[in-house]
């Protein structure tokens, strides 16, 4: 089954990919305020605004909250679909998926959240990214398994959602740092 691409859905994956960033970097940034830092964020990126965290627990907790909510997220958006069968829903748990997905790649230049946490825990770099990815991308299999999505739809969510990512990536790059 191929859902109709349609303006409202391109709109709408770009939505989910702008809050799927925002909320990401929100989960970073609530984390450090409540645990008494000063935090600055982007939609890409959440930091301290100077000095360091006190204690490694308060690094790896504000690195854990945004992975945290976005695999949540991710699980939410499965069960909606399941329930609802909209496929609207869909790009959120899509991009929830290649937002990881994409940070895990990020990793092999620059260790992103799930790496740091791995390697913190003694895992090596890449046993959480590779779980969360793949958890991610079985709940996105299941869901076109069960939705009828074929291989073509889910490659244009693909080039739609990288777009999304390229242009948040690029303008939190260039314009709002």
């Amino acid at each position: 089954m191929n859902p109709s691409i349609n303006i409202t859905y391109i709109l709408t994956t770009l939505f989910a990919g702008v809050a799927s960033f925002f909320f990401h970097e929100l989960a970073h940034f609530v984390t450090g305020s409540l645990l008494g830092y000063e935090m600055g964020m982007t939609l890409n990126s959440a930091y301290l605004i100077e000095g360091k965290y006190t204690t490694v627990w308060h690094n790896q907790l504000v690195s854990a909250a945004g992975p945290i909510f976005t695999i949540l997220t991710g699980f939410l958006f499965f069960y909606i679909i399941k329930k609802t069968k909209n496929v609207y829903w869909y790009p959120f748990l899509f991009f929830a998926f290649l937002f990881r997905l994409m940070a895990m790649i990020v990793s092999i230049i620059n260790p992103n959240d799930e790496a740091r946490i791995s390697e913190w825990l003694g895992l090596g770099t890449w046993i959480l990214p590779l779980l969360v990815s793949f958890t991610l991308f079985f709940l996105v299999i299941k869901t076109s398994k069960e939705q009828k999505y074929s291989v073509k739809f889910n490659l244009i969510n693909y080039l739609l959602a990288s777009v999304c990512i390229a242009a948040v990536v690029f303008s939190d790059q260039y314009f709002f740092k």
